[in-house]
C-alpha cells in the first residue's frame, strides 16, 4: 500500500472478493483499515462502502448504515455517490424502512441519468433492480435487469451473471413457468464465470420453484447444496431462509425430526425484521409438529406466534405497497408538474417567436451586410496570400528551394551594409559544380537536377540562420557570411566541399562523383558594396578550377602568388643577373 495507485488496485480486487470469498474479504478489510489515515478521500470513501457491504452480509445493518453515511461525506464523483445511495436503499429495506429506501433509490436514479459511462450506469441499474426485488416490485426489477443485459458486453461477465439472476427472480415473482430454466441458466453462467455467491442464489431459486410446485424431494437436495454455499460466505440472512425452507420441506415429506432440527436453527437467529418471513415458516412448522404429536397446548402457542409473524408480514407488505405507491404517485405528480411547466414554456416560446419576427428583417439585413463584408475580407486575405506566394516564388529558385540570384544579392547587400556599419567582417563564397555538363550529357537532365537538389540539401543544415545561400547560375552557388572573416570563410568552404564530395549518388540510379570548386573572398578596407567581393571570389573560383578543381582557393592567396611572380620577373630582368 505504498502509494495511491496500489491501493486503487487493491480496492478493485476487494470489490470482486466481496462477491466470492467473504471471510478473505473481511481479513483484507481489517488490513486496509490500518492504512485508513494514509488514503486519499476517495479511497477512504470506497473502503467505507466495501466495509458496509461486509456488514450487510452478516446482518449488522446499523454499522452498514453508519459506514454509508460516512462514505457519502467522503466521495464526490457521481458514480460512487450513486453506489452509496443504492446500498443505503438495500440496508433500509433490511431494516424495513421502505420510505427511506425508495427515497434513496430516487436519489440514485437522479444521478444515474446524468452518467455517460455505460459501465457505471450498468452497475447502478443492477443495484436498483436488486432493491426493487426486495420491495417485491417485480415489474420494475425486470425492467432494470433487462436494461443491464442490453448494456452489457460479452466481457462484462459479473454484471451479466447478476442480471440473469435478477431476471430469474422476476420470473419467479410473476409466477412465470420459465423461472426454473432461468435460474438454471444463471447458475451455469455464474458457475462457469466463478461467481459462487450468485451461483448459490440461483441454486436456492431453483429449489424455491420446485418447492412451490410441490416437488419437495427434488427441492431438498438443491436446498442442501444452497445451504453449503451460503455457509461458506457466512451469509446469515440467507442461511436462515434456507433452514426455514428445509424445515418446511422435511415436514411436508413426513420427516419430523429433521424438520424440527432445521426449525430450531431458524429460531437461533436474531429476532429482528429481517427474519420475519423465516420465523413465520418455522412457527407454522412447529405448530403442525405439535399438533401431529397431539400436544395441542404447544400447538396453540406456536399457532399464535405464527399468526403474529403472519400479521407482521402483512403489515410489511402493506408498508411496501404504500411506500411504493406513494413514490409512484410522487413521480406521477412530478411528471404532471413537468408537463404543465413544459406547456407554459411552449407558450412563452411562442410569445418570444412573435417578438423575434419583429427583428427578423433587420437581422437579415445585418446578416447580409456582414456576410458581404466577410466575403470581401476573405477575398482580400486570399489576395494577400496569393501576393505573398507569388513574391516568394519570385525570390526562390524553383528547383532547389533556396534564394535565386536577385533575391540573394538583394538580401546580401542589406546584410553587407549592416555589417560594415558595425565595423564587422563579411565574406563571400562562390562555388561551381565540377564537370556538371558531363553529368547532364551522360545521365540526362533529370539526374543533373537531382544532383543540384542533393547538393543544396547536403549544405542547408551546415549554413547558419543568418547566412545567405543562393543559386546564382546553372550550377553556380553563393554563400554570404556576415560578420565572418576570410579564415572563417575558408573553414566553411572546406566543410561544404567535403560534404559535396561525400554525396552518395547511387540513389539517382547512376554511379558518379560530385565535386565542386570554391572561391573565397573577405572584406577589404575600400569595399563599398558586394560587387568587389563577388568579383574577387569569382577570380578565386577560376583559380580553383585552374588548380585541378575540387579545391578551395581564397583571393588573398592569388595576390601572394602574383606578387611572388612579379618579384621573380624583376629579379631576372635586373642588369646584374
Amino acid at each position: 500500500m505504498a502509494n495511491s495507485l496500489d491501493f486503487d488496485q487493491a480496492l478493485n480486487e476487494l470489490d470482486v472478493l466481496l462477491q466470492s470469498d467473504l471471510s478473505a474479504a473481511q481479513k483484507k478489510l481489517a488490513e486496509y483499515e490500518k492504512e485508513f489515515s494514509r488514503l486519499t478521500t476517495i479511497q477512504q470513501g470506497r473502503l467505507r462502502i466495501d466495509r458496509a457491504i461486509g456488514y450487510f452480509f452478516i446482518g449488522e445493518y446499523t454499522k452498514a448504515l453508519d459506514d454509508l453515511h460516512q462514505a457519502e461525506t467522503l466521495v464526490t464523483n457521481t458514480d460512487l455517490l450513486a453506489s452509496v445511495y443504492s446500498y443505503k436503499a438495500t440496508v433500509y429495506i433490511g431494516i424495513r424502512d421502505y420510505d427511506k429506501a425508495l427515497a434513496a433509490v430516487a436519489q440514485a436514479l437522479a444521478l444515474v441519468v446524468n452518467i455517460d459511462d455505460v459501465t457505471i450506469k450498468r452497475h447502478s441499474y443492477l443495484r436498483i433492480a436488486n432493491i426493487y426485488s426486495e420491495m417485491d416490485a417485480y415489474s420494475d426489477m425486470g425492467l432494470y435487469a433487462n436494461k443491464v443485459l442490453q448494456l452489457a458486453k460479452e466481457t462484462d461477465v459479473r454484471d451479466i451473471c447478476h442480471a440473469k439472476l435478477l431476471r430469474a427472480i422476476y420470473l419467479l415473482g410473476v409466477k412465470n413457468p420459465d423461472a426454473f430454466d432461468a435460474f438454471e441458466d444463471s447458475r451455469q453462467y455464474c458457475d462457469t464465470k466463478q461467481f459462487p455467491l450468485l451461483a448459490t442464489m440461483s441454486i436456492k431459486g431453483k429449489a424455491m420453484v420446485l418447492q412451490e410446485r410441490g416437488d419437495f424431494l427434488g427441492a431438498r437436495s438443491i436446498l442442501l447444496l444452497a445451504l453449503k454455499g451460503y455457509e461458506a460466505f457466512q451469509f446469515q440472512l440467507e442461511i436462515s431462509h434456507v433452514h426455514a425452507l428445509l424445515a418446511e420441506n422435511y415436514f411436508a415429506m413426513g420427516e419430523q425430526v429433521q424438520a424440527k432440527s432445521h426449525a430450531v436453527k431458524v429460531l437461533s437467529f436474531p429476532d429482528d425484521n429481517s427474519y420475519i418471513e423465516h420465523k413465520h415458516i418455522t412457527y407454522k412448522v412447529f405448530a403442525e409438529l405439535m399438533a401431529a404429536d397431539k400436544q395441542f397446548e404447544q400447538a396453540y402457542e406456536y399457532t399464535r406466534k405464527e399468526q403474529y409473524y403472519n400479521q407482521l408480514i402483512f403489515d410489511q407488505s402493506r408498508m411496501k405497497t404504500l411506500a411504493y405507491q406513494a413514490a409512484k404517485f410522487n413521480a406521477d405528480e412530478q411528471s404532471r408538474e413537468i408537463n404543465l411547466l413544459n406547456k407554459e414554456r411552449e407558450l412563452y416560446i411562442a410569445q418570444q417567436m412573435v417578438k423575434e419576427r419583429e427583428y427578423t428583417n433587420m437581422l437579415m439585413f445585418i446578416t447580409i451586410l456582414m456576410g458581404g463584408l466577410f466575403f470581401l475580407g476573405i477575398l482580400l486575405a486570399v489576395g494577400q496570400m496569393q501576393k505573398r506566394k507569388f513574391m516568394r516564388m519570385a525570390r526562390m529558385d524553383a528547383l532547389t528551394g533556396i534564394l535565386n540570384r536577385g533575391a540573394g544579392q538583394e538580401l546580401g547587400e542589406n546584410l553587407f551594409v549592416q555589417a560594415t556599419a558595425r565595423s564587422g567582417d563579411f565574406c563571400v563564397i562562390l562555388f561551381d559544380l565540377d564537370f556538371f555538363k558531363r553529368i547532364n550529357d551522360s545521365f540526362g537532365h533529370g539526374t543533373g537536377d537531382w544532383a543540384l537538389k542533393k547538393v543544396v540539401d547536403s549544405l542547408k543544415s551546415h549554413i547558419r540562420n543568418g547566412d545567405v545561400f543562393a543559386r546564382i547560375g546553372g550550377e553556380e552557388f553563393a554563400i554570404l557570411l556576415p560578420y565572418a572573416d576570410e579564415e572563417k570563410g575558408m573553414e566553411v568552404a572546406e566543410q561544404c566541399r567535403a560534404r559535396i564530395e561525400a554525396i552518395d549518388t547511387q540513389h539517382s540510379g547512376h554511379k558518379f562523383v560530385i565535386t565542386a570548386s570554391f572561391g573565397v573572398s573577405g572584406l577589404m578596407a575600400d569595399d563599398l558594396s558586394l560587387d568587389p567581393l563577388f568579383h574577387r571570389a569569382d577570380m578565386a573560383l577560376y583559380a580553383a578550377k585552374a588548380n585541378g578543381r575540387n579545391t578551395v582557393v581564397r583571393y588573398s592567396d592569388i595576390l601572394k602568388c602574383d606578387k611572388q611572380a612579379t618579384d621573380l620577373r624583376r629579379h631576372i630582368a635586373s642588369p646584374s643577373v
